[in-house]
């Protein structure tokens, strides 16, 4: 046993695959805690949704998918980002149109395109295993910019996620804060959407970040430890999926589940100090 672990790093594909999953999760589920302070579930959704078209579309017309989903989703974060001034349609249900809409297109572009086709799984449910140098260095270079732009802004984007309203009062320019915020998360998606999927990326922004919140309360915490939860998913995930035959990302969402249903089971049995 001890040896068919080590066999595992030294398949160069897995230790690929698992370093770019490693770097996803871990940015995903620290942008994730954003996502509930701020509660824009939905739009986080819909944001993957969104990249996902630019993928397909990227496909149907012969260009590189990645950019593509990188320029349809800054289109999605510009209209989330703009105040609603229909009182009419809820932003809500302008989100749940964006989202439907994007899945709808998506399939039908999939459908048409023999090329896309045969790829359009790995668009909902991702493999991390097809990760090449190319991808590598895209995702790395993409957290470098977050980790700089969360490092120099870390204070304004927790005031404005708690509260935009006293931001603004205080002569903070909460408006573009919160577009930096919301141009970081889009930036993960749509870079790591055509390798990861919908399902580990839209899994990796919530489930350890709520798992995270179970466990602790002061934001410094939570953000270490949503990461934390993050990394050992991906490491057993990949170790089960690579002995079990199963496939990675899916795998490594279950982790998550496994671990907020164990984290939440503990935290409701163990007596609360008086």
């Amino acid at each position: 046993m001890i040896q068919q672990i080590f066999n595992v790093f030294k398949e160069p594909f897995m230790l690929m695959g698992m370093g770019g999953g490693t770097i996803i999760a871990c940015l995903c589920a620290y942008l994730g805690l954003f996502v509930h302070i701020k509660k824009i579930t939905f739009i986080s959704i819909a944001l993957s949704q969104v990249a996902a078209l630019g993928i397909a579309v990227g496909w149907f017309i012969g260009l590189n998918p990645t950019l593509c989903a990188f320029i349809f989703t800054m289109l999605g974060i510009v209209l989330f980002w703009l105040p609603n001034k229909n009182s009419k349609i809820t932003k809500e249900s302008i989100i749940g149109f964006i989202y439907i809409v994007s899945a709808a297109l998506s399939v039908i572009l999939i459908a048409k395109n023999p090329i896309a086709e045969t790829r359009g799984l790995n668009l909902f449910s991702g493999n991390l295993l097809y990760l090449n140098m190319n991808d590598l260095l895209i995702i790395g270079l993409a957290a470098i910019f977050i980790c700089i732009l969360h490092i120099v802004f870390y204070k304004e984007f927790i005031f404005v996620s708690f509260d935009k309203e006293t931001a603004l009062t205080t002569g903070l320019r909460a408006n573009h804060i919160d577009f930096l915020l919301y141009l970081s998360i889009g930036i993960v998606i749509s870079l790591t959407m055509k390798t990861s999927g919908i399902i580990f990326v839209f899994g990796s922004l919530i489930i350890p970040p709520i798992t995270a919140l179970i466990v602790a309360k002061k934001a410094s915490r939570i953000i270490f430890l949503s990461p934390i939860f993050a990394l050992a998913s991906v490491v057993l995930g990949f170790f089960t999926s690579y002995f079990f035959d199963l496939p990675t990302s899916a795998t490594v969402v279950g982790f998550y589940a496994l671990n907020f249903i164990l984290v939440f089971t503990f935290q409701s049995v163990t007596p609360k100090p008086k």
